[in-house]
C-alpha cells in the first residue's frame, strides 16, 4: 500500500470516528432540571438556572436558600448541562460574584441519587435525564436535543 493510500485511509477513519463521536453528543437524551415538589416555582429559564449555578442567585423567589446538586465532573450529563446551560467546561469552578468564595454544590453520582436528594430537601435543584423523572420531584425546565 502506498503512503498516499495509507494516509487517505487513516484520514477517512479519523473523519468517520469524529462524525460518530460528534453524533453521540448531538443525540444526547433530553435532561430535566428538577426541584422539590414543595417548591412553589413552576418553571425557570436557562438564564435563571445558570445564575443559580454560577452563584449569582442564592435564594429562591419565595425566600428559601438554593441548594445546588451537581453530578461528578466526569459525568456525561454534567458535561452537557455545563455546555448547554452554563456555557462552560464541566470542571469549571465558579466564584460568588465579588468574592473569592467558590459556589458550593452537593455531588451525586446517579440520577436516582439526585432525585432522592431533591425530593427530600425543599430548596434543592438538580438535573437528571428526562427518562429518570418520577412523581417525587417537579420538572421546571427541559433541555432537548436541539438545545431547548
Amino acid at each position: 500500500m502506498s503512503s498516499r493510500t495509507l494516509l487517505l485511509t487513516v484520514l477517512g477513519w479519523m473523519l468517520a470516528l469524529g462524525a460518530w463521536c460528534g453524533s453521540t453528543h448531538a443525540q444526547a437524551e433530553p435532561f430535566a432540571v428538577i426541584v422539590n415538589n414543595n417548591n412553589p416555582v413552576t418553571s425557570l429559564t436557562r438564564t435563571n438556572i445558570a445564575a443559580m449555578y454560577r452563584g449569582e442567585e442564592l435564594h429562591w423567589s419565595h425566600g428559601g436558600r438554593i441548594k445546588l446538586v451537581n453530578r461528578e465532573i466526569s459525568s456525561d450529563i454534567r458535561e452537557l448541562f455545563y455546555d448547554k446551560v452554563l456555557n462552560a467546561r464541566s470542571d469549571q469552578q465558579f466564584l460568588r460574584p465579588g468574592t473569592p468564595i467558590s459556589v458550593q454544590s452537593l455531588i451525586q453520582r446517579s440520577d436516582e441519587a439526585v432525585i432522592r436528594f431533591v425530593a427530600a430537601i425543599d430548596g434543592a435543584i438538580g438535573y437528571v435525564k428526562l427518562s429518570s423523572v418520577n412523581e417525587t420531584i417537579k420538572v421546571i425546565f427541559i433541555l432537548k436535543e436541539e438545545g431547548e
